[in-house]
């Protein structure tokens, strides 16, 4: 049991104990009696109590889930055994998914950072210098320029996004050499290439990778307003002076750190299937890449 789950059923067994009757007036057994009460439904059977907290723990745990992209040799049992193994961690150590998506957070957001501050002040110094030029002499540059082979990444480079970052560590750049996969490229990996000319600055717009992104704005609503209509059930129940047994405290703590890890998570595409291919241009073959022959770890 973690620590907030422990300070949750701490405060339930005071939650209880301040809404039990006193010994010497009643028995026990009347306080969950509640035929008295005005509310005739106030009586709940095992199973409400099981799938009510059931189904929020699975709509929290499966919508906040944003796995990585899959490898080209991952078949799908391996690829839903995955997602099933990230559920159950969820639900047993929550705070790991928090670590983990922390993590990603602060590296999708140095990622944007990196790429903006490198390819952004260029694409700045070649409209400023270009400016300057008459516009004659700029029509025959930019033919000259269409004619050579030289890259020029910062003429269309658009500003990276926190969704260009996470899609970059999620493994959304593949390299192929030769019109074959041959690894998936890290961020660092992606701006050296980039910057010595060996591959072309991948311009895709934060538009195309949601386009990818299997999270719609449906799926995220159900999972609020599941977790929405369980807690306003808990908050009526302790205003009627009801008890809530320890499952839904549990269930509610766990649900709280789920949203955490799903706040950090909000920009990262979701489920995406394919990444982005990048094409090797120069003449030799890249080595010591980090994940070689499309692996992609999921940490």
């Amino acid at each position: 049991m973690t620590l907030l789950q422990a300070c949750a059923a701490h405060a339930h067994i005071q939650l209880v104990c301040a809404s039990l009757p006193s010994l010497n007036d009643t028995s026990i057994i009347h306080t969950f009696d509640t035929s008295d009460s005005p509310c005739s439904n106030s009586t709940r059977t095992l199973w409400n109590i099981l799938l009510s907290c059931g189904l929020t723990l699975f709509a929290c745990t499966w919508t906040a889930i944003h796995t990585n992209i899959p490898g080209m040799d991952e078949g799908r049992v391996a690829i839903t055994s995955r997602r099933l193994f990230l559920m159950v961690a969820a639900l047993i150590v929550p705070e790991l998914m928090i670590t983990w998506a922390t993590r990603q957070f602060f590296s999708a957001r140095a990622a944007a950072k990196e790429f903006n501050n490198e390819f952004g002040a260029q694409r700045t110094q070649t409209y400023d210098r270009d400016r300057d030029i008459s516009e004659g002499t700029a029509t025959l540059l930019s033919d000259i320029s269409r004619g050579s082979s030289t890259p020029r990444p910062a003429a269309e480079f658009k500003e990276w996004t926190m969704t260009h970052g996470f899609f970059a560590w999620m493994g959304g750049f593949m390299l192929y050499v030769d019109g074959k996969p041959r690894a998936t490229l890290t961020p660092d990996e992606l701006l050296q290439f980039v910057r010595d000319g060996y591959v072309d600055m991948p311009l895709i717009s934060e538009a195309e990778i949601e386009d990818r992104s299997k999270g719609d704005g449906l799926s995220k609503a159900i999972a609020l307003l599941q977790l929405a209509w369980f807690v306003v059930q808990l908050v009526a129940r302790y205003g009627q002076n009801l008890p809530n047994t320890l499952l839904e405290i549990d269930t509610l703590a766990v649900a709280a750190l789920t949203c955490v890890a799903y706040g950090l998570w909000w920009k990262k595409p979701k489920d995406v299937g394919c990444p982005y291919i990048v094409h090797w241009k120069a003449t030799g073959t890249p080595r010591r890449l980090t994940y070689r022959h499309a692996i992609i770890s999921i940490a």
